[in-house]
């Protein structure tokens, strides 16, 4: 159903700080910058291939405060890259699963533009609990 893990989200409360120590921890590269304005995300990817870590936060504290917590710091979501997003939606819709954005204020029907790729993100309460990123890769 699922294909490749392209990476797993960790929400931050401070991002510079957060690079810095995983950095620093697991010497991994930056690989890239990635900002979604409309949803207040900021997002470092560090890692090439498979397996990326991304440390992301949002610059509203309306919506990283809850989300957090109480921590500095948590695991998010996963991330697979999928061959079809449009057939998987349908097929994860069919047993209940419900999409939204990114920032989870909105439901959503129809896959998010991020750059080249397409995306949809699980509400986790409709999804076994767990928040999943499905990435559609644009086509080679």
């Amino acid at each position: 159903m699922f294909g490749p893990l392209d990476h797993v989200g960790f929400l931050v409360r401070d991002i510079d700080a957060a690079v810095a120590e995983a950095q620093a921890c697991f010497g991994l590269p930056i690989a890239r910058h990635s900002e979604l304005e409309q949803y207040a995300i900021r997002a470092t990817f560090l890692g090439e291939g498979t397996g990326t870590l991304e440390i992301f936060t949002f610059t509203d504290a309306a919506l990283l405060d809850p989300r957090l917590d109480g921590a500095d710091r948590r695991i998010d979501h996963v991330a697979f890259r999928v061959a079809d997003l449009t057939a998987l939606a349908a097929t994860l819709r069919a047993s209940g699963v419900r999409f939204c954005t990114p920032d989870r204020r909105e439901e959503l029907t129809d896959p998010v533009s991020t750059g080249p790729s397409r995306a949809l993100w699980t509400r986790p309460e409709t999804s076994a609990g767990v928040a999943l990123q499905l990435i559609e890769p644009p086509a080679s």
